[in-house]
């Protein structure tokens, strides 16, 4: 595995606004004072909020589908470079077919979003997606099953990158495209493969036999660098 790519940004330097007036007291000719005030230009506000389904630091931007909890958006924090194509990041489980999803998101704060709801092979999906730092989202799916009987379970997510180079396997993968370059790693405590086939460009989970009632959970964390 190559080392991991080293963030360089330039530092940048606050500068007065040219619209802004300086106050001042000076005597006049008739020993009174006359004083001027601070104007400020109109043009100088903060930055917009973040919406109620993104996630911003300085340098990433997050975008969650408020009804399906899926990822339309992971790429740089102006919102137009986006490393992923308009399938976004999906996630789904081995065996059965994709979830359908109208479930509800939450802003827990500032740094966190969180999604829940439950799809038509009653299944309840639970997706948290967590700031780290300045380039990372750390992400956590948990299903739990509310079916009548046991089911194998393999959680995976796959990820529309267009024009990408993929280096690695279901576990860890090293992604490079015109936009950027980042780093998608999935927390695996069991190191071999059942014999399936899995999509190489997919990351995964653990196999587990999912009971009625029981939860599974996978977790990844993205990573986000220059290309």
């Amino acid at each position: 595995m190559t080392p991991r790519a080293k963030l360089i940004f330039p530092l940048t330097v606050p500068f007065l606004l040219a619209g802004c007036s300086t106050s001042a007291s000076a005597p006049s000719p008739d020993n009174t004072t006359t004083t001027t005030t601070t104007t400020r230009d109109k043009g100088d506000t903060a930055a917009p909020a973040a919406a109620s389904n993104e996630l911003r630091s300085l340098h990433v931007r997050l975008t969650v589908h408020p009804k399906t909890g899926d990822v339309t958006y992971f790429g740089w924090y102006d919102g137009r470079r986006n490393l992923l194509g308009q399938g976004g990041v999906t996630t789904a489980i081995v065996g059965i077919e994709p979830p359908e999803l109208d479930g509800e998101l939450t802003r827990v704060s500032d740094t966190e979003l969180l999604f829940r709801g439950i799809d038509q092979s009653r299944i309840a999906w639970t997706k948290r997606y967590r700031l780290q730092g300045d380039d990372t989202v750390r992400v956590t799916h948990v299903v739990t099953s509310r079916r009548g009987e046991p089911f194998p379970c393999i959680v995976y997510s796959l990820a529309d990158l267009p024009d990408a180079t993929i280096a690695g396997d279901n576990r860890d993968q090293q992604i490079k495209t015109p936009t950027a370059s980042a780093h998608f790693h999935a927390t695996i405590s069991d190191p071999h493969f059942p014999g399936e086939q899995m999509n190489p460009y997919a990351l995964r989970s653990d196999s587990k036999t999912l009971d009625p009632g029981e939860t599974m959970t996978f977790e990844m964390t993205w990573r986000l660098a220059p290309p």
